[in-house]
């Protein structure tokens, strides 16, 4: 399948180890060439930020404050695509917090997915009768994240992600609930910021003993982390819907990592099987008293190699972009 794409770095390098895929980055300039000379069977647009080479920053999400921020290039890039009948797809890994930011966009596309569930009544409030709107969650690529069987080689917990002061003030909560409970024990922490290219105060992890803060990761990076640490804490921001979870989750999983996060939802529908799922500080005291205390035994062993069966047999990019085309129709 040859797929004209429109994408963040994460989902870029996911899709590209497809096998039997081609893609090819489209940019406000090269999308008629594209187009013209390589006969894409897809356009696939996701709730993108940048884009290849930040050639997408602006153009995409909407800024009601910024008037001169607007998507008329990518606009006239979906109109071009159609002309041509190729199949146009955009898919929202936002939702359901960036909904609002992105539907002005998404309504353009013959085809949406959703990552939230609960966001298709809202899709189908706008778009015609005529556009399908349906759910697609995050996947894993197996050829990145994958088990190789277990040697934890640091007895300490990781987390990889970010932290802010400024939003999402429930998750900085759960965050500040799991930091505090594995560092004022023994086992200790390090962090991999997401954000340690940014200055502003707002992104700064807190000062905790016990935790070390390193520098931002690749992602192809984390699948190793994840093998290596002895546990991998996740937070998901949000909690009620029944198919949006993090992507790190699965991620974790399909190393076969040892996990703890927060209950949510999808958590609840998927993933409870695979995972140590805490809702209070009492709940994340006694599984990382009795770890620091007696190491991992048979039954987390047991618990993290299902999950990464499952994640890997349910939840990768294979099974979405088959997906995609039945949904589209192509072959």
């Amino acid at each position: 399948m040859k797929i004209a794409l429109i994408a963040d770095q994460i989902t870029t390098a996911t899709i590209g180890y497809e096998d039997n895929c081609t893609c090819y980055n489209i940019t406000p300039l090269n999308y008629k060439f594209v187009f013209k000379i390589f006969k894409p069977d897809l356009f696939f647009v996701e709730s993108a930020w940048q884009g290849y080479r930040n050639s997408w920053k602006f153009k995409i999400a909407s800024y009601p404050e910024h008037p001169k921020r607007s998507n008329v290039k990518l606009i006239k890039v979906v109109d071009y695509a159609k002309r041509l009948g190729i199949p146009t797809v955009f898919w929202n890994k936002e939702d359901g917090v960036h909904f609002d930011r992105f539907i002005d966009s998404a309504k353009h596309f013959e085809h949406i997915f959703t990552v939230d569930e609960n966001c298709i009544p809202k899709y189908q409030e706008v778009v015609s009768s005529k556009t399908t709107v349906n759910t697609m969650m995050f996947a894993v690529q197996p050829k990145i994240h994958y088990f190789k069987g277990f040697d934890f080689k640091h007895k300490r917990a990781n987390f990889a992600g970010s932290y802010s002061h400024h939003i999402h003030s429930k998750r900085r909560e759960i965050q500040d609930m799991m930091f505090e409970s594995v560092c004022s024990q023994r086992l200790g922490l390090t962090v991999f910021d997401r954000n340690s290219d940014r200055n502003s105060e707002n992104y700064c992890y807190p000062e905790l003993e016990n935790m070390n803060v390193e520098k931002a990761v690749s992602h192809s990076q984390t699948a190793q982390i994840y093998r290596d640490y002895m546990l991998s804490l996740n937070v998901n921001t949000i909690e009620d819907s029944p198919t949006m979870f993090s992507r790190r989750l699965i991620e974790i999983l399909a190393c076969g990592g040892i996990v703890i996060t927060n209950n949510t939802l999808a958590v609840q529908k998927m993933f409870a099987k695979y995972c140590h799922v805490i809702e209070t500080k009492q709940q994340i005291d006694e599984i990382i008293d009795r770890i620091t205390r007696d190491g991992l035994n048979d039954d987390d062993l047991a618990m993290a190699k299902a999950g990464s069966e499952y994640v890997l047999a349910n939840h990768t990019w294979t099974n979405n972009l088959d997906m995609i085309k039945q949904v589209v129709g192509l072959k």
